[in-house]
């Protein structure tokens, strides 16, 4: 008696099968496509390594660039010239020369302290060169600001605007804290991070930046 496969055609063999038949060898077909046919999937951070920062941002390029002695002249001048040629935001200050004395004489005592504070400990004082940084400290006016020296700065930013009696010297203020935070204390603090790791988050953490 012939196979009923044979009545539409069709022979087998008793040992045949299709290829169909068996899932592992269909898989095994698919598998065998060429690599031009299998979509690529990279998982995000597949491409740490184009990157050399990790996906963080490239340093700006005011970075660490211009001394902070600068940017307080740059201001300073520019409180003068607003006072001289705009002098319509003049206004009366009560006590003013007490205050102006007392802002400037603080400030030049914590800028002083602070510097010496950096020379006793080996440390360097170029703000151009953070990395060099011998020792964290955390003394003095440390304990109450992490960039006392930058604070003296704007105080005798404030002294001066205020003995000038110009208001919008005041106004200015803003922008001074904003550059020398974005551009000067941000990138120095990543760099005392890298060297001093958790020494410094302890530090950062319970101490303000400013004050």
């Amino acid at each position: 008696m012939s196979d009923t496969n044979s009545q539409n055609g069709n022979t087998r063999s008793p040992g045949s099968r299709d290829i169909g038949d068996d899932p592992a060898e269909s898989q095994g077909t698919q598998d065998a496509r060429p690599d031009s046919c299998v979509e690529n999937h990279v998982s995000p951070g597949d491409n740490k390594g184009s990157d050399p920062e990790f996906g963080q941002k490239p340093p700006h390029a005011l970075e660490l660039k211009v001394p902070p002695a600068v940017v307080f002249l740059f201001f300073a001048s520019a409180f003068w010239a607003i006072d001289r040629w705009f002098p319509v935001f003049d206004v009366h200050i009560p006590f003013r020369l007490p205050i102006v004395v007392f802002l400037g004489v603080t400030a030049l005592l914590v800028g002083f302290w602070s510097i010496w504070l950096f020379r006793s400990n080996g440390t360097t004082v170029n703000a151009h060169k953070p990395h060099e940084t011998e020792r964290l400290i955390s003394s003095g006016p440390f304990k109450h600001s992490r960039n006392p020296m930058y604070l003296a700065l704007s105080m005798m930013l404030i002294a001066w605007a205020i003995y000038l009696t110009d208001l919008l010297s005041l106004m200015l203020m803003p922008g001074f804290f904003a550059y020398m935070t974005r551009f000067q204390i941000i990138p120095e603090e990543r760099k005392m991070e890298e060297k001093f790791g958790e020494d410094f988050e302890e530090y950062a953490e319970k101490t303000p930046r400013w004050l």
